[in-house]
């Protein structure tokens, strides 16, 4: 009996030996993490918005400005080449049967309007080639005073292709408002096609700064 006691208190023993055992070596699973570095200077990406409904609206605004200054201009300049111009005295040019004349020079809403006739008195047609105009030295005592030329190009005519035989036409040319110095003359030059009857005519300085006003 007492074998018996003892053999089963040593399984006892045995079992709860193996128990802790277990316990001790058993670990429970750990998930590892994945930490992500960032870096401290990386650069923050900066959204600009662009105010595109503005600045339509400013490009609009400024076509709308610029079509009508230029329906002013031009209703001014229709104005002028009826008139029959203001310079009177024979400031004017002939070369071979074509005579020219400066008729007179206006100012109006921040442009200078230049009305020139041109007759042409023989029974062959003129064919405009070109127009042109540049500053020309004055000429002193048989000398001229040096200048440097410097061409003024129109923002606007009104002007012919060709002046019919025994007839005369106006012609009108609109500027950016300017001035010229004194030793200088503004030089108008017609050419011919197919011909050499050019015509040069002086716009005098006093007549720029003297221009008549037109509303």
């Amino acid at each position: 009996m007492k074998r018996v006691l003892i053999v089963i208190g040593m399984l006892f023993g045995i079992f709860g030996y193996s128990q802790k055992s277990n316990q001790k070596n058993y670990k429970k699973p750990v998930k590892k993490s994945l930490k992500k570095t960032v870096s401290k200077n990386a650069a923050t990406p900066i959204v600009v918005k662009t105010p595109v409904e503005q600045s339509i609206e400013k490009v609009a605004e400024k076509n709308e400005q610029e079509a009508e200054n230029s329906q002013q201009y031009e209703i001014i300049a229709q104005k002028i080449i009826k008139k029959n111009g203001w310079i009177k005295n024979r400031n004017s040019a002939f070369v071979r049967g074509i005579e020219g004349f400066v008729k007179g020079v206006y100012v109006g809403g921040g442009k200078l309007y230049v009305l020139i006739e041109v007759a042409n008195r023989t029974n062959i047609n003129y064919d405009v080639e070109s127009i042109s105009f540049i500053t020309s030295p004055v000429q002193v005592k048989d000398r001229q005073i040096e200048a440097e030329e410097k061409i003024f190009s129109p923002i606007y005519a009104i002007q012919t292709e060709s002046i019919a035989k025994k007839s005369r036409e106006k012609l009108l040319f609109v500027f950016d408002k300017f001035t010229i110095s004194d030793n200088k003359n503004l030089l108008f030059i017609m050419s011919e096609i197919d011909g050499e009857r050019t015509l040069s005519l002086d716009i005098k300085p006093k007549y720029i700064v003297g221009a008549e006003y037109v509303k």
